[in-house]
């Protein structure tokens, strides 16, 4: 495949913008709590090395928006939640109604039922972001149970992602996706 079928765009009366960003509102929701599964078996973080007990998300909190999340906590079923639980919520709705709005536009992010998807921002956040805002050391001083905790819980994010997206939009719009030709 050439690269530049990967820029191929549906045509834009095909497409709905409005369906799509409600579609990933719900996925966000449902796809965090996939993501929140997956680092069960797979926690994400070793503090191995000096490493500090403080994730990305805690720290993105702290240092970018001046929040400290250990006077930002809540309560439930008599068990204390930092709002770290609450930034990955808002992470999850941000990408997946990006991705729902540019499968409406480049059918091609949905290779692999959104995995290649799940699998680029494995790179850019965690490869590129992460580092680059010091909330997480470069890839190459990851351990290796790191590497395989988030690529997998990136793959089964984004491709809950796209289940929901293409199945709610089939049933919203009574029409394929965007790229595929009425018959």
């Amino acid at each position: 495949m050439a690269i530049s079928t990967l820029f191929v765009r549906t045509e834009p009366r095909r497409r709905r913008y409005g369906v799509a960003a409600i579609i990933g509102i719900a996925a966000g929701i449902i796809s965090a709590f996939v993501k929140w599964g997956a680092e069960v078996p797979l926690p994400p973080r070793t503090f191995s090395g000096g490493r500090d007990a403080l994730n990305p998300p805690y720290l993105f909190l702290r240092d970018y928006l001046g929040i400290d999340p250990t006077h930002a906590i809540y309560t439930f079923s008599e068990h204390v939640i930092n709002p770290v639980v609450v930034t990955h919520i808002i992470f999850s709705l941000v990408f997946a109604v990006g991705y729902c709005v540019v499968a409406e536009i480049f059918p091609k992010v949905k290779l692999g039922q959104g995995i290649l998807a799940g699998l680029i921002v494995t790179v850019v956040v965690h490869g590129i972001f992460c580092p680059a805002l010091h909330l997480s050391p470069p890839l190459a001083q990851l351990p290796v149970d790191e590497y395989l905790s988030e690529i997998l819980g990136h793959i089964f994010w984004f491709w809950v992602i796209e289940l929901m997206r293409r199945d709610l939009r089939n049933r919203i719009t009574h029409e394929p996706d965007a790229e595929v030709a009425f018959t």
